[in-house]
């Protein structure tokens, strides 16, 4: 090629251009991870309980039909719309249910020109969830927790503050189960007795069967985000009240029942800084400007969940719960939303232990 010459002026112009825009963008997004966490590999999540995935009914049983046809299919895709139709549910969701899979890692999806999303292979994740499910259907104390849980809310959904509703038309809502397999009878009046006697609830018999209306305490329980279980936990069992400052294991009082309130509980400081960096990397994650806003704000929720003097679990709980479900919410997958999601799951398990 006789005559040709390269441009170097031109390509160290390109060169200096090039390092000042990556410079602008690093000054005004920096990027800071903390050294405590170690980022998962990429594409592989650990996960627990805490993924929220039982509380779907729909997923849940997705998740266990995939196993049972890699099964029977050993190592050929399986397409989701085909458990879509047997579900009875919008053909549209097939795509949207393999993204959410894809984005907890539990499966790979086979992407092709033709533009379809619906050809999934379960990842040994994948395959690993679908065994903690089955286990979890079987475990009564679980069951009797998540029973208590929903049944709350649909109350409050149903009926509102005001309004008795026959609670056994709870078994006809989709989201009376568990781990995808639905309540029985006896598993959602025993629920209610259990509310009742707690004063979240207010069981009466009418023509029409058990009746349920939530109380005000239920109201709050239920508006505070967090479980049954949290809730009652924050009640006082009455007594004597001390406040004592940096005293651990020391009781006082001459009553039976004594209230200690010490200045030591919930450290939270794990998902303050998870929320800092889903903040810090939601540039770069190729979001649309609506999303990336939906997700700060997610963000800037748990923050100041979490920077509170005495964080609240349930809050704390139901403001990550928010923050993970727009992450894995998220259609394109990428390492760093990868990254994300398993920095998530660290800082949860750090913080609650589970």
């Amino acid at each position: 090629m006789a005559g040709f010459k390269i441009n170097k002026r031109a390509i160290e112009k390109m060169q200096k251009e090039i390092a000042r825009e990556f410079e602008r963008v690093n000054r005004k997004h920096p990027v800071r991870i903390p050294v405590e966490i170690e980022p998962p590999a990429m594409g592989v999540l650990t996960l627990s309980s805490a993924s929220g995935i039982e509380s779907d009914p729909h997923l849940s049983r997705l998740v266990l039909w995939l196993q049972e046809s890699a099964q029977q299919h050993p190592g050929h895709y399986l397409d989701v719309s085909a458990f879509v139709e047997r579900e009875e549910l919008p053909a549209e969701k097939s795509d949207n249910m393999a993204l959410q899979l894809e984005n907890l890692g539990l499966v790979t999806i086979a992407r092709s020109l033709a533009g379809g999303l619906s050809e999934v292979h379960p990842t040994e994740d994948g395959l690993l969830e679908a065994r903690r499910l089955t286990a979890l259907r079987a475990d009564t104390v679980e069951r009797f927790r998540h029973a208590c849980d929903v049944l709350l809310r649909w109350v409050l959904r149903v009926g509102g503050r005001q309004t008795t509703v026959p609670v056994l038309g709870f078994l006809e809502d989709p989201l009376c189960s568990f781990a995808g397999d639905p309540l029985s009878e006896d598993e959602i009046l025993g629920a209610l007795d259990y509310l009742a006697e707690h004063d979240l609830a207010i069981r009466t018999i009418a023509d029409a069967g058990v009746m349920a209306a939530i109380t005000s305490q239920g109201t709050r329980c239920v508006l505070s985000g967090g479980t049954v279980n949290d809730h009652l936990n924050r009640q006082p069992t009455g007594g004597d009240t001390y406040n004592i400052s940096n005293a651990h294991g020391f009781v006082a009082g001459a009553q039976q029942h004594v209230v200690q309130n010490n200045s030591f509980g919930l450290d939270a400081s794990k998902l303050a800084e998870f929320a800092q960096q889903v903040r810090q990397f939601a540039p770069s994650l190729g979001l649309s400007e609506e999303e990336q806003g939906q997700l700060i704000l997610d963000a800037e929720v748990l923050e100041e969940a979490t920077s509170t003097e005495a964080p609240e679990p349930g809050r704390v709980r139901a403001a990550f719960d928010r923050l993970n479900t727009t992450l894995t919410a998220i259609g394109t997958a990428s390492p760093g939303l990868t990254m994300l999601v398993g920095a998530g799951q660290s800082a949860f398990q750090a913080v609650f232990g589970a």
